[in-house]
C-alpha cells in the first residue's frame, strides 16, 4: 500500500497543483454548478432519512401560527426551545412562529421564502456567535440581505446573540425576544441570557416560563466529580427510556476541575 501511494508513471495522478492567475479564477467560478445543486441533493438525502425514520427534515422548517406576524429565525438546538415556546404562545392566541434553518451554505432563497409565512411583519434572527466590529452576525446579514434583494425591505429585521459559551437559553428568554419584537421600537441588536451592565445590550427577562406538557417530571441531582452521581443518572435515564413507555431526556453539567468539582444531572421524563 505504501508503494502504491508513490509517484509512478504506470499509475499517474495529480498531486500538489499550483494554479496561476491565468486559470485560477475561471476554475473557481466553474464550480458554481456544483453548489447550485447542493440544496436539491440535501433535500433528496433528507427524504431517504424520512423513509428510514419517519422524521421529515426540511431545509427551512417553520413551526408556529400559520398567520404569524412575529417570527424568530434560528439554527441549531436553540430552535427546539424557540419552537416549544412559540407553540405555548400560539395556544394563548399569539401570532408567533419559528423558522428553523438547517442549510446555511449554500443559502437557498426560494426555499426560505416559501417557508416564511406571507403575513410576517417582523423577524428576529438569532446567532450563536459574535462577529466583533461587524454590522451583524452571519445569519442575520444573510437574512437581511436576502429580504432586501427580494423586494421585502418593508419587513423589520433585528438580530440577537444567545448561548455563547453554552450560556442557558430558556423559554422565558424566548418570550423576552418576542416581546421585544412586538414593541413599537424594538431593540435592533441585543443579547439574551446575560445581564450586560457594560454596553447595555441585554434584554430584560421575566420569571421562569413552563412550556412542558402536563405530566412531565423533572429532576436535578447535584454531586461531586468521580462520586458516581453522573454514571448512576445515565443508567437511570436509560432504564426509563428503554424499559418503560415514557420519553426521557438527560443533560449533564461538569465542572472544569473534573474530579472533585460540582456536577449537575438534569433528568426529564
Amino acid at each position: 500500500e505504501h508503494h502504491d501511494l508513490a509517484m509512478n508513471p504506470r499509475h499517474p495522478h495529480v498531486q500538489g497543483t499550483s494554479q496561476g492567475p491565468d486559470i485560477f479564477f475561471q476554475c473557481v467560478e466553474a464550480g458554481n454548478s456544483f453548489y447550485d445543486n447542493l440544496a436539491d441533493l440535501f433535500e433528496a438525502k433528507s427524504r431517504l432519512v424520512e423513509q428510514k425514520t419517519g422524521v421529515h427534515y426540511a431545509l427551512y422548517a417553520y413551526d408556529g401560527h400559520p398567520e404569524a406576524e412575529y417570527v424568530i429565525v434560528v439554527m441549531g438546538s436553540g430552535a427546539v426551545t424557540c419552537s416549544e415556546t412559540a407553540k405555548y404562545l400560539q395556544e394563548k392566541g399569539e401570532k408567533v412562529g419559528v423558522l428553523k434553518v438547517r442549510l446555511f451554505r449554500p443559502w437557498d432563497r426560494n426555499r426560505f421564502m416559501a417557508a416564511l409565512p406571507t403575513t410576517t411583519k417582523r423577524i428576529c434572527v438569532l446567532d450563536r456567535t459574535k462577529e466583533q466590529g461587524s454590522q451583524g452576525e452571519p445569519l442575520l446579514l444573510e437574512v437581511a440581505s436576502m429580504l432586501h434583494a427580494s423586494a421585502h425591505s418593508e419587513m423589520v429585521v433585528i438580530g440577537g446573540r444567545y448561548g455563547l459559551g453554552s450560556k442557558e437559553f430558556t423559554p422565558n428568554i424566548v418570550l423576552s425576544i418576542y416581546e421585544n419584537l412586538a414593541k413599537e421600537s424594538p431593540k435592533p441588536r441585543f443579547t439574551v441570557g446575560i445581564n450586560d451592565d457594560v454596553t447595555f445590550l441585554s434584554l430584560p427577562v421575566g420569571p421562569w416560563l413552563n412550556v412542558l406538557p402536563e405530566g412531565t417530571t423533572e429532576c436535578m441531582f447535584y454531586g461531586l466529580g468521580s462520586d458516581g452521581t453522573v454514571g448512576a443518572n445515565k443508567s437511570a435515564v436509560k432504564m426509563i427510556a428503554m424499559g418503560t413507555q415514557l420519553h426521557a431526556q438527560a443533560y449533564f453539567e461538569y465542572d472544569a476541575k473534573k474530579s472533585g468539582g460540582v456536577t449537575i444531572s438534569h433528568l426529564r421524563f
